[in-house]
C-alpha cells in the first residue's frame, strides 16, 4: 500500500486526488500543514509515503515518475515528494527540522523544502527528467491558468509511451519493433501483466521456434523464423512494460539476460537438429556460434565492469564523438556490432529462406567481424585511460 498526504487548501477542479488514487495511493488531507507529522505517524512503516502540495499542477505522469518508482529511496518533482521505507527516517527528521509554515508568502513550498532536507541528510533524492511534462506549484491564479494550459498542450500518455522505449537501441529494434511494441506494452500494463510474465512468454515462444526448426522441413524453418521474431518483439516488450509501468526488479533484469542466452542457444540446437533430419551435420557450426557469442558476452561484461567511462580519455572516444555528429554513422556503427535485434533478425530471415548451414556460416562471419570491431575499439579506448581496476 501507499499513502499520499496532501497539504494545503484543496484547489477547486483540481484532478490531484483522482491522479493520486489512480496511482494507487490512499489520500489523506490534514487540516493544516503542522499536522503532517501526526499523519505520518499513522502510516505503517512499510508503506511508501508521498507528501504533495494541494496546489500541484501537472501531468499524472510527472507524479508517477516521482512517487511510484521503486528503484529510489526518495524522489521528488516540484510540489511532490515520495519516500520508500528506506527513506522514512530521513523524512521524519526533515519534518522535525523544517518549519511547517513558510517565512514569507513567496517561499519555497513545504514539499520542496522537505525534499532539500531529505537530500541534505544523506538520503539521495532522485529528480526525474520531465522533458515536456509539467510539474509546478503556481503561486497565483494567473500562474495556475498558465500551468493548466501547459498541461493541456502536452499529451502525457504519449510522453509515457515514448519514454518506455530505450533512447539508445539498435536500428532494427528502433525502427522495426519499437514503433508498435510500446502499444503492446501498454496493453499488457492495462491487463495487469508483469514484465517477468512477458519475459517467460518470450522464452516459451523461442522454444517453440526451436522445435519448429528441429522438424527439418521448409514449413518448419519458415515458422521458426517468424516465431523467433515474435519472441524478440516480446523481449522488447518486457523492458518497455517495466519502464511504462515502473515495475523494475533485480530478478527481472537477471531473467531477461539469462533467458536471452537460453533462447538463442536453444534455437541453434533446433537448427542443428533440423539439419540432421535432412542428413547434414552442422553441430560443429552450432557449437562455434555458441562459443563465439559466449565469448562476446564475457568481453562485454568484463569491459563494463573494469572500465569507467571518461569522455575524451582516448583518441578512439574523440573520434566516436566526431562521428556521432554525422547521423548515418551512428546507425551504421550500431548495426556493425550485431546487437541482439540485428542478430535475431538475420537468423530469422536466413532460417526461413536458406539452410541451417548457410545460416550458421553467415552468422559466424558477421559475428566474428563484429567481435573484431568491438574488441579493437575497446582496446583503443582503454589503452590510454589512467587508473582502472587493480589485479
Amino acid at each position: 500500500m501507499s499513502t499520499a498526504i496532501v497539504i494545503g487548501r484543496p484547489v477547486a477542479g483540481s484532478p490531484l486526488d483522482a491522479d493520486l488514487r489512480a496511482l494507487g495511493f490512499t489520500v489523506r488531507a490534514p487540516q493544516d500543514s503542522g499536522a503532517v507529522r501526526e499523519e505520518l505517524g499513522r502510516v505503517p512503516t512499510g508503506e511508501r509515503i508521498a507528501v504533495v502540495d494541494a496546489r500541484f499542477t501537472g501531468h499524472r505522469q510527472s507524479l508517477r515518475l516521482a512517487l511510484t518508482d521503486p528503484r529510489f529511496p526518495a524522489a521528488a518533482v516540484p510540489g511532490a515528494l515520495a519516500v520508500g521505507p528506506a527513506g522514512r527516517a530521513a523524512l521524519t527528521a526533515a519534518l522535525a527540522s523544517v518549519p511547517a509554515e513558510p517565512a514569507a508568502e513567496a517561499d519555497t513550498p513545504l514539499t520542496d523544502r522537505l525534499a532539500e532536507a531529505v537530500d541534505a541528510s544523506g538520503t539521495a533524492v532522485h529528480r526525474p527528467a520531465l522533458g515536456a511534462l509539467v510539474a509546478e506549484v503556481p503561486e497565483s491564479a494567473t500562474a495556475a491558468e498558465r500551468a493548466r494550459a501547459a498541461v493541456a498542450a502536452v499529451d502525457g500518455e504519449q510522453v509515457r509511451l515514448a519514454d518506455a522505449v530505450k533512447s539508445r537501441d539498435g536500428f532494427f529494434t528502433t525502427h522495426c519493433v519499437s514503433p508498435y511494441s510500446r502499444y503492446i506494452a501498454r496493453w499488457c500494463a492495462e491487463r495487469g501483466l508483469t514484465p517477468n510474465q512477458v519475459t517467460t512468454a518470450s522464452l516459451l515462444t523461442a522454444l517453440v521456434a526451436a522445435g519448429c526448426a528441429a522438424t527439418g522441413t521448409r514449413a518448419g524453418f519458415v515458422a521458426a523464423g517468424l516465431l523467433l521474431l515474435a519472441s524478440f518483439v516480446l523481449d522488447c516488450v518486457d523492458g518497455q512494460l517495466a519502464r511504462y509501468a515502473l515495475k523494475y526488479s533485480t530478478l527481472g533484469a537477471w531473467l531477461d539476460a539469462t533467458f536471452d542466452r537460453a533462447k538463442e542457444y536453444a534455437f541453434y540446437a533446433g537448427l542443428a537438429l533440423g539439419a540432421a533430419r535432412g542428413g547434414e551435420d552442422v553441430w560443429g557450426l552450432a557449437l562455434a556460434a555458441m562459443v563465439l557469442q559466449t565469448a562476446r558476452h564475457i568481453v562485454d561484461f568484463s569491459f563494463n565492469e573494469t572500465v569507467t567511462a571518461q569522455p575524451g580519455a582516448s583518441r578512439a572516444a574523440a573520434l566516436s564523438g566526431r562521428l556521432d555528429a554525422v547521423g548515418w554513422t551512428v546507425w551504421a556503427r550500431r548495426m556493425i556490432v550485431l546487437p541482439i535485434g540485428e542478430r535475431w533478425a538475420l537468423i530469422a530471415v536466413l532460417t526461413a529462406l536458406t539452410t541451417p548451414r548457410v545460416t550458421f556460416v553467415v552468422l559466424l562471419a558477421a559475428g566474428a567481424f563484429a567481435a573484431c570491431y568491438t574488441t579493437a575499439g575497446r582496446v583503443l579506448r582503454s589503452a590510454r585511460r589512467p587508473g582502472g581496476a587493480q589485479h
